[in-house]
């Protein structure tokens, strides 16, 4: 044992005191301990995990070489993650998998945010929608509201210029003439009230030669076939009834349904197909349909050949489109 201590003091001394012995110490201690790290796994794995366990323990407690070390570790992922496309795949795979695998709270907290937003922004298209939705149906209510309170009264109301009948909303009362005699209200449109402010003739006014005449008897004892027969055109149409309910079809409003036809009618040649008449009170059983070549009857009728003739004598002296019927086409029909 004295031999040992003697010999470990003496090589102590030569490595302090001699420079190259401690150089040539150190090469081969060196050497030594490379060679025993690669070929003997267990002096490895001891040195690894001591290694290990010498950096965590000066990571925790160095507070600088903790600085240095995440500073170092963050250029050498920075700089790997720029250059190396493999390693920046696999980093962007591995924050992925982290993610949908790790029901972590950030992950919790952040989906939470999520669907509260979405039913946010759901809440509020809903709420704008059936905004949207009763208000439009507020105004069609509104409007169909004033409509029937302006259709409430029907077209009674006759104005004093143009004879026309018309709605309350459409009429003044005029307070422009003075009626000493008369207690009744007096009505006028809102065209002519504005063109006699304007002191001008109203367009459709009866004195500016609108009078509409009397008709006369030979026209009035006609029936609807008659009229048809020496009517110049003949309007095929559908009319139904605009308004259902209280107001009966006598009083509510008219409208067309379906295609409008106007079909001209040749009044000569009706006239010289027309039998003779015997007799005033002859009566001829008619048909009229608006094809000769279709089927279906339009409208059948008693007609008497006596009244169209006087009728058609009446308008080629008052209407000019019946001045140009024959004579001899309208004497054919004297008795």
């Amino acid at each position: 044992m004295q031999q040992k201590e003697r010999i470990k003091k003496h090589i102590l001394l030569k490595h302090h005191k001699n420079t190259k012995f401690r150089v040539e110490n150190n090469t081969h201690a060196s050497r030594h301990i490379l060679n025993k790290y690669h070929n003997d796994t267990i002096f490895r794995n001891e040195i690894k995990t001591r290694s290990k366990i010498d950096i965590l323990n000066k990571y925790h407690n160095n507070s600088d070489f903790r600085t240095q070390y995440k500073a170092r570790s963050k250029q050498q992922v920075s700089k790997k993650y720029k250059s190396d496309p493999t390693i920046r795949l696999k980093t962007i795979e591995r924050a992925m998998n982290w993610y949908h695998k790790n029901n972590t709270l950030m992950r919790q907290s952040s989906r939470r945010l999520y669907k509260q937003r979405r039913r946010i922004l759901k809440k509020y298209t809903v709420r704008q929608s059936h905004k949207c939705a009763d208000k439009h149906r507020n105004l069609h209510m509104n409007n169909l509201n004033r409509f029937r309170q302006i259709i409430r009264e029907g077209p009674d109301y006759i104005c004093i210029s143009c004879r026309l009948a018309l709605f309350r909303n459409q009429e003044h009362i005029q307070s422009y003439f003075n009626y000493s005699s008369t207690i009744e209200k007096k009505w006028i449109c809102k065209l002519c009230s504005d063109k006699i402010k304007k002191r001008q003739m109203p367009s459709r006014a009866i004195v500016n030669k609108l009078k509409v005449c009397e008709v006369p008897s030979e026209l009035k004892k006609l029936n609807n076939l008659e009229k048809h027969l020496i009517a110049l055109r003949l309007p095929f149409m559908k009319i139904v009834n605009l308004t259902s309910g209280k107001v009966s079809s006598r009083f509510a409003q008219k409208g067309t349904k379906g295609p409008l036809h106007c079909v001209p009618s040749d009044v000569q040649d009706t006239v010289t197909t027309l039998p003779r008449a015997v007799d005033k009170s002859m009566m001829v059983r008619l048909q009229l349909k608006r094809r000769l070549k279709y089927k279906a009857v339009w409208e059948e009728q008693l007609i008497n050949p006596n009244n169209v003739r006087d009728a058609l004598f009446i308008l080629t002296k008052m209407h000019p489109a019946y001045k140009k019927l024959l004579a001899q086409s309208l004497a054919g029909l004297k008795m």
